[in-house]
């Protein structure tokens, strides 16, 4: 088995400490590479089994187990491992197991026994007790170290873990930083876009392509609550849709009740094509036909798919100032579940000049974020002041 492994990652591979911390910037290989080493454990090891989780469960799907998948492929281990696509668990020859679950059922958490590594991908969306529950589920005699992966990339200085890793780094802990700039295998076009940043926020370089430790400037929604659910009184709910392929399709759901805007993540995946994505809300939110939808603009041809599919879809107002201002002009509260639009909005800033906030935001990672303008076309060029009839929601 060759291993593709980054020269920065080497330490890492055969690290046996307790808590084995990967963090930094975007696009440096974390994920990659924690996928090759429970790989490789699999493989050497015996008697693994191996939990991997994110705060919401549904976000496995398309991140971790499609990377697993992609990992086995590329390793030419497909014949070795049987993949059950429905429970989403890995097993190779051996009887070394590979289990997935999100923090949002802990009881299923509870429930798993004989665990022997753990692996935390995205783990700033965890809150510090979802740790410590799953650092006490890693415990007993086993034939081999004990580790958990945790994998991140750091916004907020004020987060748990830094405390936890970092402010006071507890004994048996490996900390790596890596970077875009440590990975010899992203493309001359990614690496572009990272340094681009440098010249629209640097601020938003340092944390993001950097992965340091800080506070974002110059934040556009610096305030929002998370909710559990969209809530069943409300006067008004359109869905906003941001066409893509290779950077995310998004679609949002929002309901407005009074000056208060919540919004749902409904679909945000990438290379789907129109009319999967289309099959997949049909089959999944089959009520959303009953909604309005705001789509971008650049393509009719898609948006004529959606209305010849049923849906009430019409071109978006694609006013990227103006609509940014309804936005904050209502108290915004979003889903927890709505995993990717945290992410967004929380790395969703201006873009600078000289020092100076410009009316533009930077272009990246904003796919959501438009979804959410379109969402609001009705508003958009109008007094916002709605009256609140409290109708019932389906």
């Amino acid at each position: 088995m060759k291993l593709r492994i980054n020269n920065k990652f080497r330490e890492f591979l055969f690290n046996q400490d307790r808590y084995s911390v990967l963090y930094g910037g975007a696009g440096s290989g974390k994920s990659y590479t924690a996928t090759q080493k429970i790989i490789y454990r699999m493989v050497t090891e015996t008697n693994h089994k191996f939990l991997i989780v994110r705060k919401v469960a549904r976000t496995l799907r398309e991140s971790v187990f499609a990377l697993f998948k992609e990992t086995i492929h590329n390793l030419g281990l497909e014949s070795d491992f049987k993949i059950n696509e429905t429970n989403m668990s890995i097993e190779y020859i051996n009887g070394n197991k590979i289990v997935m679950f999100g923090m949002d059922n802990p009881e299923k958490i509870k429930s798993i026994a004989g665990i022997s590594g753990i692996w935390i991908e995205e783990a700033t969306e965890l809150k510090e007790e979802d740790f410590d529950q799953l650092d006490l589920r890693l415990r007993g005699e086993t034939k081999n170290y004990k580790q958990i992966i945790i994998t991140f990339n750091p916004v907020s200085s004020k987060h748990w873990i830094k405390k936890k890793f970092f402010d006071f780094t507890p004994q048996g802990t490996f900390i790596l930083k890596s970077t875009y700039l440590d990975n010899p295998f992203i493309d001359d076009e990614y690496r572009a876009v990272m340094e681009r940043l440098k010249r629209d926020n640097y601020d938003y370089y340092k944390v993001y392509a950097l992965g340091e430790w800080g506070t974002l400037k110059g934040l556009i929604y610096p305030h929002y609550t998370t909710i559990e659910r969209l809530p069943d009184y409300f006067e008004k709910e359109y869905i906003g849709l941001d066409f893509g392929y290779n950077h995310p399709y998004a679609i949002v759901h929002i309901r407005i009740d009074n000056k208060n805007l919540y919004i749902k993540e409904i679909f945000y995946k990438r290379e789907f094509e129109n009319q999967k994505v289309i099959e997949f809300i049909k089959t999944n939110y089959p009520y959303l036909k009953s909604i309005k939808f705001y789509c971008d603009s650049a393509r009719p041809d898609l948006i004529k798919e959606w209305k010849q599919a049923g849906f009430m879809a019409e071109k978006a107002n694609k006013a990227v100032f103006e609509g940014i201002n309804v936005v904050k002009s209502f108290k915004l509260h979003i889903t927890k579940d709505s995993t990717n639009l945290l992410k967004e909005i929380d790395l969703y800033v201006w873009k600078e000049k000289d020092g100076n906030s410009l009316d533009e935001p930077v272009k990246l990672n904003d796919d959501g974020m438009d979804a959410v303008r379109y969402a609001l076309t009705p508003y958009i060029g109008k007094i916002n002041n709605p009256k609140s009839t409290k109708i019932k929601g389906l």
